[in-house]
């Protein structure tokens, strides 16, 4: 029983490293999966192998091993069609630029 509280621990511990989420949904990854690593009815429940399974898979998550095995390159990240489009999500993602009615007029008409 106590490797299932050290694996929860490391685990919750991972959880908290996680950076805080751009967008706000409904609910957060990491605020749910802290609540639930948090229930100790929930520890007992879980076997000892699935834990584990479970804090590999989170520390892959949070090492970025996927992003840095499938590297995308520019061909997919800046198309020929329209180079900027990736770009363009992002920036209005994170709110560095809000297109106006009329570039988003442009961007449909056109698709530049």
């Amino acid at each position: 029983m106590s490797t299932k509280k050290e694996l929860a621990t490391q685990i919750r511990s991972l959880l908290n490293t996680l950076p805080k989420e751009r967008l706000n949904y409904y609910s957060s990854f990491k605020d749910v999966q802290l609540e639930r690593f948090e229930n100790e009815k929930f520890l007992q429940d879980i076997g000892e192998r699935d834990l584990k399974l479970q804090y590999d898979a989170l520390r892959d998550l949070v090492n970025d091993k996927y992003r840095n095995y499938y590297k995308l390159d520019d061909k997919l990240l800046k198309p020929k069609g329209n180079p900027d489009y990736y770009s363009r999500l992002l920036g209005n993602i994170k709110g560095e630029r809000k297109e106006t009615l009329f570039d988003a007029a442009r961007t449909v008409i056109f698709g530049k």
